[in-house]
């Protein structure tokens, strides 16, 4: 089963995601960047989902850390505060904060399917309809 790693410092948030992907993932949270940052190397994430505004390490400097340690996994940023523009770095899907989940889930589709890690996910790669956790 791929592994997702939840970084968000709201339990209330992490308690919805947990709901909607712990099915699909073996579901690993943290309560910010450092927590995440540290738990890294254990968990060896197939997918990110990651709030921008956390305390102690906020997301744009996770992800700057991740990516100075060698991480290649792909990341959802999930945030109500999205930056204007592109996507920080390569990788990096991007959905708006919102307690309707499509665009997460259409963002969590398409960073298991670019990083081939959908068939661990409960998705096909050869599939082109929704999988079951995304109806």
């Amino acid at each position: 089963m791929a592994k997702m790693l939840i970084i968000e410092d709201d339990p209330a948030w992490r308690s919805l995601y947990l709901m909607e992907f712990g099915k699909q993932f073996d579901v690993f949270e943290a309560n910010d960047g450092l927590q995440a940052l540290a738990m890294l190397d254990q968990v060896e994430p197939d997918i990110i989902l990651l709030d921008l505004r956390l305390p102690r390490m906020d997301g744009l400097n996770f992800l700057r850390q991740m990516a100075a340690k060698g991480v290649r996994a792909p990341v959802v940023v999930c945030s109500g505060a999205l930056p204007e523009g592109p996507a920080p770095l390569q990788d990096v899907h991007m959905a708006p904060k919102s307690g309707d989940l499509r665009d997460v889930r259409s963002a969590v589709r398409a960073a298991v399917q670019s990083a081939g890690v959908a068939s661990r996910a409960g998705l096909a790669p050869e599939d082109t309809g929704e999988p079951e956790w995304l109806d």
